[in-house]
């Protein structure tokens, strides 16, 4: 017997406000699966941007900005 039909097994024998707990606590694991699915997605992403910054520093991309607000206005200009 798979895992399946021994929930849905055990399930039906349930009375119907058990049954809708069971639903509310499924409900409830997927959301943390979603949650830490959606953290963990974060943290690579916040990785990624770490390494696009010391690459940057690395090559010394902008070294050679000697006044950061006064080349962000000429940029923007």
């Amino acid at each position: 017997m798979t895992l399946l039909e021994e929930i849905q097994l055990r399930l039906v024998r349930l009375p119907l406000e058990k049954q809708s707990e069971v639903l509310d606590f499924v409900s409830f694991l997927q959301e943390r699966v979603v949650v830490t699915s959606t953290n963990s997605l974060g943290e690579e992403r916040k990785k990624r941007i770490e390494n696009a910054f010391l690459q940057l520093a690395t090559l010394k991309t902008f070294a050679d900005i000697t006044n950061p607000v006064e080349w962000q206005k000429q940029i923007r200009a």
